[in-house]
């Protein structure tokens, strides 16, 4: 530095300066407050690029917050115009009565009368096949039989005593029975398995196989009919089966 006090001059090469140094300190307040003044704004704008830095990063914020604007314009004005349109409002209130209907149809919560499920009905009876049965030379149609009992009787069947115990049974329980025989079996060999103490009981011939989907190619097959025409095939019976209970009950209304 210069010694000797020359203004304007410095050993390091730097450039003049001209530094007033005040006699009261507070003739800096402006200065001061000019300082301050420019580290809030600087704060201001780090501040402001903070916020918007995750702008700047990712593209796809922009279009996503316009996107969210658009759907909640959208929304606002279906809602606008379902709740002024007094024929979208006919059809809510429709809709509200049908269901009230509905409910108020709905079975109760008690048990079913037939398959003790609750609140459900029994499912629709399984029926006779569609077709007819000769009976005495006459036509008859299979799903017109009700609350009978049906034995179908295959050719060399070998089970006159279970045909005998059957009718006997269905004597007891006054049910008429249907013996029907398949095809290849005749009049006679039927006529042969009815015992004289035999109540009700028709004898006939399949003669057009319509019978053909639920009968078992060996020994004769039961088919209990109730009075509402559906038809219950019995498993294969053992010697000394006993049907008393289903009987009685095809006599009981549906």
């Amino acid at each position: 530095m210069n010694q000797g006090g020359e203004r304007g001059h410095d050993d390091y090469g730097l450039p003049p300066v001209d530094i007033q140094i005040p006699d009261d300190a507070r003739e800096l307040d402006r200065d001061v407050q000019a300082y301050y003044r420019e580290l809030r704004a600087l704060r201001r704008h780090e501040r402001s690029d903070r916020w918007r830095a995750p702008l700047r990063r990712s593209s796809m914020i922009v279009p996503l917050i316009a996107g969210c604007l658009v759907l909640a314009m959208v929304a606002g004005m279906v809602l606008t115009m379902f709740s002024a349109n007094p024929y979208f409002s006919g059809l809510a209130g429709g809709a509200r009565q049908s269901g009230q209907a509905m409910r108020s149809k709905a079975p109760s919560a008690g048990p079913s009368a037939t398959n003790g499920a609750v609140g459900w009905s029994s499912p629709p009876a399984v029926r006779l096949p569609a077709g007819k049965i000769s009976v005495a030379g006459k036509r008859v149609e299979l799903r017109g039989l009700a609350a009978k009992a049906l034995a179908i009787v295959p050719a060399d069947c070998a089970c006159a005593a279970m045909i005998a115990r059957l009718l006997s049974q269905a004597r007891s329980a006054s049910v008429t029975v249907y013996l029907i025989g398949k095809r290849g079996v005749s009049i006679a060999e039927l006529d042969k398995l009815v015992p004289a103490s035999a109540g009700r009981t028709f004898v006939a011939l399949d003669a057009d196989n319509a019978l053909k989907s639920i009968s078992r190619p060996q020994g004769p097959t039961i088919v209990l009919v109730d009075g509402g025409g559906g038809m219950t095939v019995e498993r294969p019976l053992s010697p000394g089966f006993d049907l008393g209970h289903k009987l009685q009950q095809l006599r009981q209304p549906h």
